[in-house]
């Protein structure tokens, strides 16, 4: 069974983000639609706690110690997923604590399907899917998580995910039900799926794959996958223009367009002592639509490698949101979206160190 916890105090400090821009909460809450983001923030990096947090137009709610994986927002009522004080999967409904049966739990996504409440991850032996807080097991004995989950009109739960196989290799996987059906992946390589989302009832996953490549060894590219087709995201170089790769962490799709949010990592240059070059991206934030790459701004390079990176994208009457972080000149990584390319901070920049793991537009 599984126990509610009612959160009394709700720690909800509904403290007013401190952003540079005074104007944020009016600059989020465009055409009359509320920005959800959810993530944490730590307070008082790197010794401070750190608190499963969203934010509603840049104003921060604070559900307690951990982390926010996803959020959804239905009929006005606020439901995320994520990791508690002892972090154990949980999933909340308006600050309402569950605790997710089984033990070595991992949440990562949440969907709302009528009354039900489905959450995607994995316990001890293996990847499952939770339904109102009860565990179904998908691959057990084995290496296995679950990151996405949707139900389509249909009633059906698809989950993808990944699980390693005999070689060690990882094995793009969708799960209908609990049934496991392999995705493609280059010959040879790895591949992962991180987030599934429906285009209408069609679903679609999101995730990256490893290509052997002799020069850099493995080879990441955002990617997706719809019915048995799989796309190759661009990295927008190669590693002859000191491009390593590409991560899919989540999408969104519409109509014809498919859309993919994460970063792309560099190699970088060294000087002539051999030192990395300080001013040289590491990891830079970008999206992807149809498999063309866009560029997002970042911060000032953190820590000689860091700027930015997207976690979740979403897009309405062809404004385009992501969520995610951006670095700051005090070298730290803080909570971000941006709106149509323009990037907001959600955390005073020279204080809290926060992220931003997945958002929703209400």
């Amino acid at each position: 069974m599984n126990k509610l916890i009612l959160v009394f105090a709700l720690l909800i400090f509904t403290l007013s983000c401190t952003s540079d821009d005074s104007s944020l909460s009016e600059s989020l809450n465009q055409n009359g639609k509320n920005i959800y983001a959810a993530g944490y923030f730590i307070d008082g990096y790197p010794n401070g706690l750190q608190y499963a947090t969203y934010w509603v137009n840049g104003e921060r709610v604070v559900l307690g110690e951990g982390e926010i994986t996803d959020i959804t927002v239905k009929d006005g009522i606020v439901y995320a997923t994520g990791l508690d004080e002892n972090w154990d999967a949980v999933y909340w409904v308006d600050g309402n604590k569950n605790i997710l049966q089984g033990s070595g739990t991992n949440a990562h996504s949440i969907f709302v399907h009528g009354d039900d409440i489905y959450v995607a991850g994995s316990f001890s032996n293996g990847s499952c899917y939770w339904k109102n807080g009860s565990k179904i097991n998908l691959t057990t004995n084995a290496d296995s998580e679950a990151f996405g989950i949707v139900v389509n009109e249909n009633g059906n739960v698809i989950s993808g995910g990944y699980y390693m196989n005999i070689h060690h290799l990882l094995i793009p996987a969708r799960w209908n039900q609990t049934s496991r059906k392999n995705m493609t992946k280059p010959n040879g390589g790895d591949a992962e799926i991180y987030d599934v989302v429906l285009n209408g009832n069609t679903p679609v996953f999101i995730g990256m794959t490893l290509r052997q490549n002799n020069m850099v060894g493995l080879l990441p590219k955002a990617s997706y996958w719809t019915g048995n087709n799989r796309t190759d995201c661009d990295n927008g170089g190669t590693w002859q223009d000191n491009v390593y790769g590409g991560e899919g962490i989540r999408g969104y799709a519409s109509g014809n367009d498919i859309y993919v949010t994460g970063n792309v990592q560099h190699i970088g240059t060294v000087d002539e002592n051999g030192e990395l070059n300080p001013d040289e991206p590491g990891i830079t934030p970008h999206y992807w639509k149809n498999g063309q790459i866009f560029d997002l701004p970042g911060g000032p390079v953190f820590d000689n490698y860091w700027v930015g990176g997207g976690r979740d994208i979403f897009v309405e009457d062809g404004q385009i949101i992501v969520g995610g972080w951006a670095s700051s000149s005090s070298q730290a990584q803080v909570a971000a979206v941006w709106i149509d390319g323009e990037l907001f901070y959600l955390e005073n920049k020279d204080k809290f160190y926060s992220v931003v793991n997945s958002i929703d537009v209400q």
